[in-house]
């Protein structure tokens, strides 16, 4: 993982981070009661112990047949499937429709997937089939603006080019924009090791720049740890 040493990031106040976090707060639900559920599209879930935002690149190796008939039916009717952070009990009610964008079958025998976010879905309706599959009533979410990066917040830009030097990474993310609230923080929020709840607080944010200020104090605390390691 990246040397967060070298990435120079402050600390903003906490008045302002519980300030701007409140308005977004406010926003988010507001959004969400907008929603009808009667408007949603079932669609079928993949509960998975890690967050995915739009943009979102996520190879996966297919064995349970849940999923191999999930995956078989998606390719043939050209539908797509929720991601969503799986709990101990249960799973989260915000997810992303990911489409499947290759396929191949593995040196393992597995059949490979690579999935990519589209956009973020409201779930409503959570419902169990007889083979174990999820499915679940989902609503798009507005999509996020395109916000250009402010100054203050550059030494994210830093760390997120020193995490995609990494061959893992570039695999994945051969092209980033550096200048785009919206991916940088969604890229470092998948990246970044934050523990689960806590990216999924951040993929819930519909502020770029909120989730940017978020960001800054998580990263702090990895560089607070590094140092007392």
């Amino acid at each position: 993982m990246a040397d967060f040493q070298a990435s120079k990031i402050g600390l903003l106040s906490a008045y302002g981070r519980v300030e701007k976090f409140s308005i977004n707060l406010t926003v988010h639900i507001m959004i969400f009661e907008s929603i009808r559920p009667e408007v949603a599209v079932t669609k079928p879930l993949f509960p998975l112990p890690l967050v995915l935002f739009p943009g979102g690149r996520l190879p996966l190796q297919i064995f349970e047949a849940r999923y191999l008939d999930m995956v078989g039916a998606c390719m043939r009717e050209g539908g797509n499937f929720v991601v969503t952070m799986s709990r101990a009990e249960g799973f989260a009610d915000l997810g992303c429709e990911v489409s499947i964008r290759d396929f191949d079958q593995l040196s393992n025998g597995l059949l490979g997937i690579l999935a990519v976010g589209e956009r973020k879905q409201q779930l409503f309706n959570p419902r169990q089939r007889e083979d174990g599959l999820w499915l679940a009533d989902a609503a798009d979410l507005p999509m996020e603006s395109s916000v250009e990066i402010p100054v203050d917040h550059l030494g994210l830009v830093e760390l997120l080019k020193s995490l995609q030097v990494h061959p893992a990474v570039r695999g994945l993310y051969s092209e980033i924009d550096y200048t785009d609230a919206t991916e940088v923080g969604a890229r470092l929020t998948e990246l970044l090791p934050l523990d689960n709840e806590v990216k999924q607080s951040f993929f819930e944010i519909s502020d770029p720049l909120v989730r940017l200020v978020e960001l800054e104090a998580e990263v702090t605390k990895l560089q607070i740890r590094g140092r007392d390691a």
